[in-house]
C-alpha cells in the first residue's frame, strides 16, 4: 500500500432514490426516507474510493468494521455528499471518519469504516464459497 496521509479525503455524491429508502424484506416498506443501511453502504463506498487510489498492484481491500450514527432524515431526490477522511493507518488497516451532509449543510449521519489491505489472493481465499 502506498502511503496514505491522515486527513486524505474521498467524496461520493449521491442522489437519494426510492431504492435507498427503508424497505425490509420480511416487513416491507417502513419509512420513505434514506435508510441507515444505505448510508452505511455509502460510507463503505467512500472509504473504498479513498483506499483504491493507494493500493499497489496485487493488493485488495476488504472491510473489517463499520459504525453509523444516523441523525436526521433525507428523502428521495435529496442530494447528499458523503466524505471519507483518513484518520489512522495502522499496519495494513485504514480507518476513515465518514459523514453524510445534504445540500443544505445538515449532517445526516457520521461514522467510521475500517479496511484491511491484503494480497488479492488472500482476499479471494476469504470470499471464496466453501
Amino acid at each position: 500500500m502506498r502511503p496514505i496521509a491522515v486527513g486524505t479525503t474521498a467524496v461520493l455524491d449521491v442522489v437519494v432514490t426510492d431504492a435507498m429508502t427503508v424497505d425490509f424484506d420480511e416487513l416491507g416498506p417502513v419509512h420513505p426516507v434514506y435508510a441507515t443501511y444505505s448510508m452505511a453502504k455509502h460510507f463503505e463506498e467512500a472509504g473504498r474510493k479513498l483506499l483504491l487510489a493507494h493500493l499497489e498492484p496485487g493488493e485488495a481491500g476488504i472491510g473489517t468494521a463499520l459504525s453509523v450514527e444516523h441523525r436526521v432524515p433525507a428523502w428521495p431526490g435529496d442530494r447528499i455528499r458523503v466524505t471519507a477522511r483518513c484518520t489512522e493507518v495502522r499496519g495494513n488497516r485504514v480507518t476513515c471518519a465518514c459523514a453524510a451532509v445534504d445540500a443544505g449543510g445538515r449532517e445526516l449521519g457520521r461514522g467510521t469504516t475500517v479496511q484491511a489491505v491484503l494480497s488479492e489472493e488472500a482476499v479471494a481465499a476469504r470470499v471464496a464459497r466453501r
